[in-house]
Parts: structure tokens; C-alpha cells; sequence
């Protein structure tokens, strides 16, 4: 299966976003809390901070790490480095520390661009010897106002401008969940970026009136909530759909999108917000795989949108396969196709010999032509085993990109999803190696070995189960093992079941035997761990047990553990409030502990 190449290089990001500025500069462009930033604004911020950049060394081939709260400067942010000719190396500030230092050290950022007390804690404990530009210091912002934009050469308006960056420098660099223990870098260049955008922008025309920046930077489903409208004279809105759901109010002068980006995760949360939350023309879902049944669910209140189904590694830049589901059109049960190619990217799915399998046959997917990445960030023996040479001889990039992920082609030649070759999953949008909370569970002294599997909670929703060997046949302590964990890695990557097993199965050739694992249920019971010690931790454990169906709640029992779902949490919070009880949904989906959940 192929698509065309494009027969005209697209012009890069900051190009197309400078030439935005000059045709409707007084249009909102990035909008937070009720404050808006005109074009000409956001340019104006984007420019004066580039400048700053740029006379502390930043240019073509270096890195700058942003780290900032939600606010209008994310979006300026990364415009700022994309005008400098840099790449933008996104990092969550929920991330643990570790993880944290990790990608700092591995990118070598000079540079980080922060915001916030998260960030300023985080940072002051990690030696990475990169220079911070905390955007709300004095100094920062007197050296901002000591640029001047009106003669800058980043400015859309300068008769002088800064050259674009060639297609081949990097835009950013997203760093993926790494079976060897530690995440590695994808390095995204302008050209695969640009023809991204150059798809998006014809294809996403709702992109063009306003859409909601709700995701971490870190994960490039924002790269589509943040370029394309902003190419195409667009608004874009930065929000926390999770504190909306939690039932913070909507900020001052909210409107209701006519785009939207998605998981498939977030589909319930749209479910449970007020439905000016909801896109009115275009909703894009991509990240992991999508269910008819949870997409059906959502379309009957929003009949008269269009939904894209967007497959696509990271490898791939943000999507490279897409599945149009128009108004009134019904899906069958089960999973939503994830389509055909974009224009600009070949499609093959291959056997383990990596032969065309026939059609209708099951296979590996690979992925060649403009949109791959370089590869992988200081990692170059694994980026020459995942992108290979591709034997096709189209035009193009001479490589293709082995995604790992099962595919079949239906006879109407649209592909479906049908799971991973490895051990590599989604859960939440973001993807997760087994591998990578395996290594994690390693460097536990209670721990001799360990394997995780994913399996489906009642819900649909993939849960995490790690099955344990006590160091020197100890005890399994589940709550220990969660804050251990939490310390270094995401809490979407903390287990929520810990099985205590005497020893792990093994097959014939001596590799772990999933297959003989026992399920989730042989954990030890929920319920039995430490008792309520004040009056506020009984009332939350009693509103949990009632929510879960759990007789006996601990204030050290995990939430998820206890059978607790995205919904569960949303009811308990609730209840919570009700009760007069302060708790947040993310308290409660991230805390997972009533002790925790209720800590100063």
C-alpha cells in the first residue's frame, strides 16, 4: 500500500506561522484563562524570546528544553526555538525526577526554558549544568523587554529576516517510554514536520477556527493542536480538560471548539464535561487503539461531527494513516480501522521474512517515505535496527520504520490494528515498554525478579499487572513497590496489580512463559491494608469502597487495584466534595491512596 510524495517541499513552521502573522495579525491566536494573544502578540513574545535565546548561543543544530506550566508561553515557547532554527525538547513537569534528569542529560539541552514552582523545585535538584530562563523572573523578563522586536530578524514584520531551517535540521525531540530502562529521544526533522502540517492544513480544515491545547507538550498529539491552527489563522485555547471535568468552572469567554485531538482514553472524560468542550465539526483520535463501541458512545451527542481515526508512531510524526468517519456513517463492533496512508507515506505489511503478506493476511507494519524521523537520540545501533533499507525503490527517504505493531488489510484495503509484536502497549495515549517498568522494578532491593503484563480492566481500559519475586522469597509490599516506582517512573506506568508469585514460568527455551502467568485475581485481596486513622480518611475510604464494590478499604490500598476506573474516580470526587472533603479527580487517579489523596 502506497501514497504519493508531495511534488512541493512545504515550507517549514515558523514560515508558514510568520506568513499567518502578516495576513491577520489582529486575530487571536493562543488564548489562557481569558487572556488572548493576538498573532501579531504571540509573534511579538515568540520573537523576544528567540532573541534571548540566540544571545545565549541558541541556533541551527542545538536543543532547547522547555518546561512550563499551561499558559500562552508554551505556545511562544516553542515558536521562539523554531525561529532560532533549534529544536524544542518537551518535558512534562509531572515527570519524576529521575526521568526528568535523564532527558536532560541525554539531550544535552543548553538551554531550559521553565516556568513554575514544579519546574523550579525539579530543576534546582538536577545538575545538568544547562542555563534556566525562569520566563517569570525579573531577569528573564528584563532581558525579554531589553529585546527589541520591531529590528529583530525573528519577528514576522523584520525587512531582515532569520534564514528558515533546512529540512533536515531538528524540530524537536520526543522522548518515548524505552525498553532498556530509560526513555529514548526521537528526533523529528522540519521536513517530516512540514509535510505534516502540509496534510493537516488541507485536510483539517476546522483547524483554522479554534481548538483546545489540553495535552503535555511531551506527547505529539499536541503538535496537531498547536501548529496546524496556527498555519492556518486558527485559535488555540489552553485548557486542563481534567480540572473542567473536576468541575472547575470555564475560563472567562471559553468557545466551544470546532477542532479537537484526542485518545481514545479521553473520550469518556469529553462524555463527562459540559458540551462546549466537545468539537463542532472535526474530532482527530489518536494514540492507541479505539473501539467502535467508546466512539459510538460519544457520537450520539455529537451527531454532526466528522471523527479521524490517526495512526502513527512517533517515528512517524504524529500521524501517518488515517480512517474518516463522516456523519451518519455506522461502525461495525469491535476496533475502528485505522485506514490508508497520507499522501507523503508507504505503507507495507510484511511478513517475518518481511515478504508482502497477501491480502487480507496478518503482518507486521512498516512505515516508509518523508514523514519518518532521523532516528533515535545518541542511540544509533537501535535506530539502524528499527529504520531499515527500503527495498521499495519508490521516491523518497530510502528507509522504511518497523513499528512492531500487527496490522491486517480488509478487502475494502482499509488497515486494522490488531496489537503489538513485543511487549510495547498504550495506555492513556502514552506508550509504555514492559521492559522499561520491568528495569524499574529491578532496582528495588525488595525485588529479585519481576515481569509486567498489560491486560483489560471491566472498563476496556488497559490496566498494568507486575508479577513478583521477593528478593530472597520476601514478602511482596505492594505499597512499597508503588512508591518506589513512583519515584522514577510516570504514574501511567505504575502497575496497578502486584502479584507475589515463588517464581516466574519459563518455557521450554527458558523465556518467560506469559501465558502461564496467573491472572490478576491471585494478587493479594484489596482491601486489607492499613485502617483509617482519622475521621477524613475513614469517610474517603468508606466513599471509595462504595464506589468499587470493595467491603474493606485501606488508606494504603491502590485505587486502580481496588478495580477503580476513570468514571469510579469521577464519582468518588463527587461524593467527596459533597461530603465536604477537597479532593481533586487527578488527586484520586494519580495519588491512587487515600493516604495520599488526603496529604497536606
Amino acid at each position: 500500500m502506497s501514497s504519493r510524495l508531495s511534488t512541493n517541499a512545504p515550507r517549514t513552521a515558523p514560515e508558514l506561522f510568520a506568513e499567518q502573522v502578516r495576513a491577520t495579525p489582529d486575530a487571536v491566536a493562543v488564548v489562557h484563562d481569558g487572556r488572548e494573544l493576538t498573532y501579531r502578540e504571540l509573534d511579538d513574545r515568540a520573537a523576544r524570546l528567540a532573541g534571548v535565546l540566540a544571545d545565549k548561543g541558541v541556533g541551527p543544530g542545538a536543543f532547547v528544553a522547555v518546561m512550563l506550566d499551561r499558559s500562552t508561553d508554551i505556545v511562544a515557547a516553542l515558536l521562539a526555538v523554531l525561529k532560532t532554527g533549534a529544536g524544542y525538547v518537551p518535558i512534562a513537569l509531572d515527570d519524576p525526577a529521575r526521568r526528568i534528569a535523564h532527558v536532560l542529560a541525554d539531550s544535552a539541552a543548553p538551554i531550559v526554558v521553565a516556568s513554575g514552582e514544579a519546574a523550579r523545585t525539579v530543576l534546582a535538584g538536577t545538575d545538568t549544568g544547562a542555563c534556566v530562563l525562569h520566563l517569570e523572573s525579573p531577569e528573564t523578563e528584563g532581558l525579554l523587554d531589553a529585546c527589541d522586536p520591531a529590528g529583530s530578524v525573528y519577528s514576522a514584520f523584520s525587512t531582515s529576516v532569520a534564514p528558515p531551517p533546512e529540512d533536515d535540521s531538528t524540530a524537536y525531540v520526543i522522548y518515548t517510554s524505552g525498553s532498556t530502562g530509560m526513555p529514548k529521544g526521537v528526533v523529528i526533522e522540519h521536513g517530516a514536520l512540514n509535510t505534516y502540517l502540509d496534510y493537516a492544513r488541507t485536510h483539517y480544515p476546522a483547524a483554522a477556527g479554534r481548538t483546545l491545547l489540553h495535552s503535555s507538550v511531551s506527547f505529539d498529539l499536541a503538535v496537531t493542536s498547536i501548529f496546524p491552527p496556527l498555519i492556518a489563522g486558527g485559535s488555540v485555547e489552553v485548557v486542563d480538560l481534567v480540572s473542567l471535568a473536576d468541575g472547575r468552572a470555564l475560563p472567562p469567554g471559553f468557545r466551544k471548539p470546532s477542532f479537537l485531538k484526542v485518545t481514545p482514553s479521553h473520550l469518556a472524560l469529553l462524555r463527562r464535561l459540559p458540551g462546549e468542550c466537545s468539537p463542532s465539526e472535526q474530532l482527530v483520535i489518536g494514540g492507541e487503539a479505539l473501539l467502535g463501541a467508546a466512539l459510538e458512545a460519544w457520537r450520539a451527542a455529537h451527531p454532526g461531527v466528522s471523527v479521524v481515526n490517526e495512526y502513527g508512531p512517533t517515528e512517524a510524526t504524529v500521524g501517518c494513516c488515517v480512517y474518516v468517519v463522516e456523519p451518519g456513517r455506522r461502525l461495525e463492533p469491535g476496533a475502528v480501522p485505522i485506514g490508508r496512508a497520507i499522501e507523503g507515506t508507504r505503507l507495507y505489511v510484511l511478513d517475518d521474512a518481511r515478504r508482502p503478506v497477501p491480502d487480507v493476511g496478518i503482518g507486521e507494519l512498516f512505515i516508509g517515505g518523508a514523514q519518518l524521523a532521523r532516528g533515535y537520540l545518541n542511540r544509533p545501533a537501535l535506530t539502524a535496527e528499527r529504520f531499515i533499507d527500503d527495498p521499495s525503490g519508490e521516491p523518497g527517504p530510502g528507509r522504511m520504520y518497523r513499528t512492531g505493531d500487527l496490522v491486517r488489510t480488509r478487502p475494502d484495503g482499509e488497515l486494522e490494528y490488531l496489537g503489538r509484536v513485543d511487549d510495547q502497549l498504550k495506555v492513556n495515549g502514552y506508550r509504555v515498554e514492559l521492559g522499561e517498568i520491568e528495569a524499574a522494578l529491578a532496582g528495588s532491593p525488595l525485588v529479585d525478579r519481576a515481569a509486567v503484563v498489560p491486560s483489560p480492566d471491566d472498563a476496556g481500559n488497559t490496566r498494568l499487572t507486575a508479577y513478583v519475586v521477593g528478593a530472597a522469597q520476601g514478602a511482596v509490599d505492594a505499597v512499597e513497590l508503588r512508591r518506589f516506582l513512583a519515584r522514577t517512573l510516570p504514574q501511567y506506568m505504575v502497575p496497578a496489580v502486584f502479584v507475589p508469585m515463588a517464581d516466574l514460568p519459563l518455557t521450554a527455551n527458558g523465556k518467560l512463559d506469559r501465558a502461564a502467568l496467573p491472572g490478576p485475581e491471585a494478587a493479594e485481596p484489596a482491601g486489607t491494608g492499613v485502617g483509617p486513622m482519622t475521621p477524613e480518611q475513614e469517610l474517603l475510604c468508606r466513599i471509595i469502597g462504595e464506589t468499587v464494590g470493595a467491603e474493606q478499604v485501606g488508606i494504603d490500598d491502590d485505587f486502580l487495584a481496588l478495580g477503580g476506573t476513570s468514571i469510579a474516580a469521577a464519582r468518588v470526587v463527587t461524593r467527596a466534595r459533597k461530603a465536604g472533603l477537597q479532593v481533586g479527580l487527578m488527586d484520586v487517579l494519580r495519588k491512587r491512596t487515600v493516604r495520599d489523596i488526603l496529604a497536606d
